[in-house]
């Protein structure tokens, strides 16, 4: 409780002395005669004068208080309380924590929740008394946590950083807050002994419990030692209301985007809450062009899917929204996708046999199905082959190619494995089909190298014999989920199931492998491998590419499945283009690009410079300060001359809102620790925020009281027991009793 006064108050108790020194300096002065007739007379004079000097008292302190209570009425005081204990006579170190993380984003009224927390902060420092130390921290993902670390004595210095306090859209530990706060509680040189740490948050369940059994241990001990060192005080913001609803999830279905071909998005969205939530909207948006929109009805505590299709007709970056209708919190009602569409890829195609008939080459076929020589076909390809010797692989800038294929080349060198190495990292993607030349011992040793190198798999013994084809072997898509082979489910006449191979090797993926099994043959061994390795993209095919090791090249299954090889070994190049609020943007570019200018427009439209690190062979783009979710542009200089989106999200773990109460306060985080605990500071701080008039009502009393005393004074000057009565009613009733008594 805090009362507040002015410069007029200490007038007022000047001028109430006013009366009692008039009394004083006119008290009458007398000389004492003995005369013994007027003994009788004295004594009665004695007795009234002692009744005079009384109502004269009476009267003076009525005047004294007319006075006070006027000067009281023209300062305006007023009450203002935070439920808090602020003792006057020890100055005190305080801690203040703000929540800033994205949840603190609710509005509940007029504010958000981080906005009452920025007011009950400036409401904490404002009430303290002279000689109290600060320090101010926040609970955050981003740096800086601890905003002011040396303690401040200056009230003034602590609200303005309070107020350019900005909220991201990010998560925030607990913990290393906890450690800094011990740091801040072991300063002693130049601060008050007495300690108090203020932790202004909605108490988030999400946030605040630890994950492990041992970062809780951890998270209790440092409590403890807080609560041993300084009185902690949890103010708690989250209690109003609990329902939200976000979109969680916003994918591509197709492992790559390709123009003119359809493409499925899928938006996931959960309720978080305890109310159903009917027929909410849900907008689609490509390009910041409304293209669809869906009614979803939405069960607590479940989640809902919807799935969009969408066609690009044309190449280049493309930013993809979902828009959920709002609710109190916003910021997780959005969710963006960066779409990199190509309109031409450039593969290079190594070829590794050479002949002298005509198709006998390892890479005829793979050219002519990525690329058809016949105008008359209609093929709409998007991919420009380029073929070479396998002796030509050192001398090619590999950064102009999006993909390659390596077609049945017998010795891969050194020099060679460290450029498809860099060219990975790179985000390419390399296709390794195996064929008759091919060294077993030379790949196992240079690409393989015990599951460390570029090669995925560990090459084994041929199986068939396409010189004396005794056996044939076909392919078993088995569920269809793959990407290369999904288009062919429900599709016979593909042929698919019918294509022969003679002769292939025998892959062996190590344990614990992310690469996966894209096709088997029907003896259950791999045909193709798929997955990503260094950045980039890797395949693996245990046949040949061409027809010496049986009918694939003739057959229909051919040219859908190299493209789609090809399509996903070129996804990589794109890079990651997906992160959530808090990670680095990165991006591997070719070493060429060192000295390029780059500039990154931020979801608000702000431009911020950015830099690039140079390695041997590769450079690389950073950009750290992804606090904001949406959509980030990224303008390369020349030589590069490109522009790339980045789309960056919220972690929506932190959309459930459920809160900790005092009691699982008590008994998750601070068990057996004495903390104060408060919950009603904003309807405190919203009264105290009303207009002038509102606080004017105790002046209007006290003037009230001015004009009543003013009376009673006039009333009794003129018959004094008239005032007095007026002054105490119960004597009015009881005068009035006597006389009606007689």
């Amino acid at each position: 409780m805090e009362f507040f006064l002015s410069p007029w108050m200490l007038w007022g108790a000047a001028l109430g002395a006013a009366p009692i020194i008039i009394h004083l300096l006119n008290k009458r002065k007398f000389r004492e005669s003995e005369w013994a007739a007027m003994r009788f007379l004295i004594q009665a004079v004695q007795k009234k004068s002692r009744r005079i000097r009384l109502e004269q008292l009476l009267l003076m302190a009525i005047r004294a208080l007319i006075m006070i209570l006027l000067a009281l009425a023209l300062a305006e005081p007023h009450f203002r309380s935070l439920g808090l204990t602020f003792p006057a006579d020890a100055p005190t170190h305080r801690i203040v924590v703000i929540d800033s993380t994205f949840s603190m984003g609710f509005q509940q009224g007029n504010q958000s929740r981080f906005h009452q927390a920025q007011e009950v902060a400036r409401q904490i420092i404002d009430q303290s008394g002279q000689g109290d130390a600060f320090n101010l921290l926040r609970i955050a993902e981003a740096a800086p946590q601890v905003i002011v670390a040396t303690p401040s004595f200056r009230k003034e210095d602590l609200v303005e950083e309070i107020s350019m306090l900005e909220l991201p859209h990010g998560r925030g530990d607990v913990a290393p807050i906890l450690e800094s706060i011990k740091e801040l509680l072991e300063e002693k040189s130049g601060v008050p002994e007495r300690k108090e740490v203020y932790f202004i948050s909605d108490f988030q369940s999400a946030g605040w419990l630890p994950r492990s059994n041992s970062q809780m241990t951890e998270f209790r001990n440092l409590m403890k030692q807080l609560g041993q060192d300084a009185q902690l005080v949890m103010i708690d913001l989250g209690k109003q209301s609990q329902e939200n609803t976000a979109v969680t999830s916003l994918r591509t279905l197709q492992s790559h985007v390709a123009m003119g071909r359809p493409v499925q998005f899928e938006a996931t969205v959960q309720n978080f809450g305890r109310i159903p939530q009917d027929s909410r909207l849900l907008e689609f948006l490509v390009d910041n062009k409304l293209q669809a929109t869906r009614r979803v009805n939405l069960v607590p505590g479940t989640a809902a899917s919807e799935i969009f299709t969408h066609t690009f007709s044309a190449g280049g970056e493309h930013r993809v929204e979902v828009r959920l209708q709002g609710d109190a919190l916003d910021v997780d009602n959005r969710r963006w996708l960066s779409v990199p569409v190509r309109e031409r890829l450039n593969v290079l195609c190594v070829n590794g046999s050479r002949s002298g008939r005509e198709m006998g080459n390892a890479t005829d076929f793979l050219a002519l199905a990525l690329q058809p020589s016949e105008p008359s076909t209609g093929s709409t390809s998007p991919f420009s082959p380029r073929v070479i010797g396998s002796g030509d692989l050192v001398g090619q800038d590999l950064q102009d190619y999006d993909c390659i294929f390596m077609c049945n080349v017998a010795l891969v060198t050194p020099a060679e494995a460290k450029l498809l190495e860099s060219f990975l990292k790179s985000g390419g993607g390399v296709v390794w089909s195996l064929g008759d030349r091919v060294d077993v011992e030379n790949y196992n040793a240079t690409l393989y190298r015990d599951g460390k190198g570029i090669l995925p798999v560990k090459i084994g013994p041929r199986r068939g014999d396409a010189a004396e084809p005794s056996e044939a072997f076909y392919f078993d898509p088995g569920d269809y989920t793959h990407p290369i082979v999904a288009d062919f489910q429900g599709n016979p006449q593909a042929g698919l199931g019918n294509t022969l191979t003679y002769e292939y090797y025998q892959l062996t993926l190590p344990p614990r492998s992310p690469f996966r099994v894209a096709l088997r043959f029907d003896t259950g061994d791999p045909a193709i491998i798929d997955g990503t390795i260094d950045g980039g993209r890797a395949l693996v095919v245990a046949t040949s590419l061409d027809d010496s090791w049986g009918n694939w090249a003739l057959w229909p299954s051919y040219l859908p499945m190299i493209r789609e090889m090809a399509q996903l070994a070129c996804s990589g190049r794109t890079g990651q283009r997906d992160f959530s609020v808090g990670q680095s943007i990165e991006r591997v570019l070719p070493a060429r690009a060192f000295d390029v200018d780059i500039t990154v427009v931020r979801p608000g439209g702000g431009t911020t410079p950015a830099r690039i690190t140079q390695s041997e062979s590769i450079s690389e783009f950073q950009f750290a300060d992804t606090q904001t979710s949406g959509i980030y542009e990224v303008n390369f200089g020349p030589p590069l001359s490109d522009t790339e989106l980045f789309a960056v999200n919220v972690d929506t773990a932190e959309s459930n809102l459920t809160s900790l109460s005092r009691d699982e306060l008590a008994a998750e985080l601070l068990p057996g620790i004495d903390f104060d605990y408060q919950t009603d500071v904003i309807q405190n701080i919203t009264n105290e925020t009303g207009t002038v008039a509102e606080r004017g009502g105790l002046s209007r009393g006290l003037l009230y009281a001015v004009l009543f005393l003013v009376f009673v004074e006039l009333l009794m000057a003129w018959q004094f027991r008239y005032g007095l009565w007026l002054l105490f009613p119960p004597l009015a009733v009881i005068a009035a009793y006597k006389y009606w008594r007689g």
